[in-house]
């Protein structure tokens, strides 16, 4: 894959520049100054290299696509591996001239030492991202990754909880006695009955829960704003909540108080992701329901539940604030009896 001449060691686009703080410097000897060239159009720029080219691209992760922590984690610890691969077997190549069979033999790397195909498939969603950034930035020509596939990387089934393991689920965190059960049983029939992402009702906050109108605004991913409606059987349970619950936790802007967070931790006032998970693995294994249990399955089984109940997807998508249909798509657990169910109503008897 060709480089777009100069920028191989003199260009710098202005939204990369602005990205890492970067000025123009005027003289190349001027003590102190950044390293500098002259490109085709006799203009001087800082050189980059591939370092800051990786934290320019977090800050573009943050700052302009509004990606969350754990995913601008997760591209940063992919792309830090592949640059250390890349320093290791190309020494003389540099990011930007990474070509795609570059990317493929980091891939079989990767699958020598026994990382799993959707541990690669990650890591190439995440080259394809960055080389995706630089290619916005005039840096590159073309995507280098964007013909790569990574062979076995088949799409896993999503966990989720049936209609008889999710009730009893409810039911039992219902049942225990405590005020962590009693926050922790209307937070489960939250994620049970509204299909929030863990940091979307974590951070919920009061002022964005409308009883009456049956409603609760989201600020999702990217900062996409959109509304989630509140299903009736699930009205009586925040009620109760917000009026003889909520009253006797200590004061908070947010919605689910955690009654044992302390005033000097990072969460106070609130849940952090690990006391939701936490609640979360206790009701299931309290419960006697079967596999693993984390927040997002709690996702994935609304997601579930509104499509076996014949809920346009389209609709499921607005719901869950996805921006792409093929990740809804995900979220599609048709078993033989759903599709023989199907048929049957298409073609009904007589």
């Amino acid at each position: 894959m060709a480089v777009r001449k100069p920028n191989r060691k003199s260009r710098v686009a202005p939204g990369l520049a602005l990205a890492q703080g970067l000025v123009l410097t005027g003289s190349p000897e001027r003590k102190g100054a950044a390293p500098v060239i002259v490109d085709i159009n006799r203009r001087e720029r800082p050189v980059l290299d591939d370092a800051s080219l990786l934290t320019a691209y977090e800050t573009h992760l943050r700052l302009h696509e509004n990606r969350s922590e754990t995913t601008t984690t997760t591209y940063r610890a992919h792309l830090r591996a592949f640059s250390r691969y890349i320093a290791s077997e190309y020494p003389k190549l540099s990011l930007p001239e990474v070509q795609a069979v570059h990317v493929k033999t980091f891939l079989l790397a990767e699958a020598a030492r026994g990382i799993e195909p959707a541990t690669r498939a990650a890591a190439l969603w995440a080259l394809r991202s960055f080389y995706d950034y630089l290619v916005s930035e005039d840096l590159i020509v073309a995507n280098p990754a964007s013909s790569v596939r990574v062979p076995g990387a088949r799409k896993l089934r999503t966990a989720i909880y049936t209609d008889d393991e999710a009730d009893p689920i409810i039911s039992w965190a219902a049942r225990q006695e405590g005020v962590r059960w009693q926050v922790g049983h209307v937070l489960l029939s939250t994620f049970r009955y509204t299909g929030l992402r863990l940091n979307e009702l974590a951070t919920l906050r009061l002022d964005q829960v409308d009883l009456g109108a049956r409603r609760i605004s989201v600020v999702g991913k990217g900062e996409k704003e959109r509304v989630v409606p509140i299903p009736p059987v699930l009205v009586p349970v925040q009620e109760h909540y917000l009026t003889s619950v909520r009253p006797a936790l200590p004061h908070s802007k947010f919605f689910f108080i955690n009654p044992n967070s302390a005033r000097t931790r990072k969460f106070h006032g609130r849940y952090g992701p690990r006391s939701v998970a936490d609640l979360v693995l206790a009701a299931g294994k309290g419960a006697g329901a079967a596999g693993r249990h984390f927040p997002h399955r709690w996702r994935h089984t609304y997601a579930t539940s509104l499509l076996r109940r014949g809920v346009d997807i389209h609709v499921v998508q607005r719901l869950l604030g996805h921006s792409n249909i093929a990740t809804t798509t995900r979220y599609l657990h048709l078993s033989d009896t759903d599709l023989a169910d199907a048929v049957d109503r298409a073609f009904p008897e007589g």
